[in-house]
């Protein structure tokens, strides 16, 4: 049973996950195409824009996740 083919353009190979073709899809999973697989901070409950490897700018140096939910600045 074929799910069709790659939805990469110019990729005609049969699809086998996330509408990918094999080749597409671990590049998706590398983060290697323009639509890359995450694109906010993988630190929990952070929903900030990535800056550095996976992490958002803040979280990238060090900085620990506010408790809370919510930073706690006044």
């Amino acid at each position: 049973m074929s799910k069709g083919t790659c939805k990469l353009e110019g990729c005609s190979a049969e699809v086998v996950g996330k509408g990918y073709c094999s080749r597409h899809y671990a590049k998706w999973r590398r983060g290697s195409l323009p639509k890359g697989r995450y694109k906010i901070c993988t630190a929990e409950a952070c929903r900030k824009p990535r800056a550095a490897g996976s992490k958002c700018e803040e979280h990238a140096k060090g900085k620990p996740a506010a408790e809370g939910g919510a930073a706690a600045s006044a």
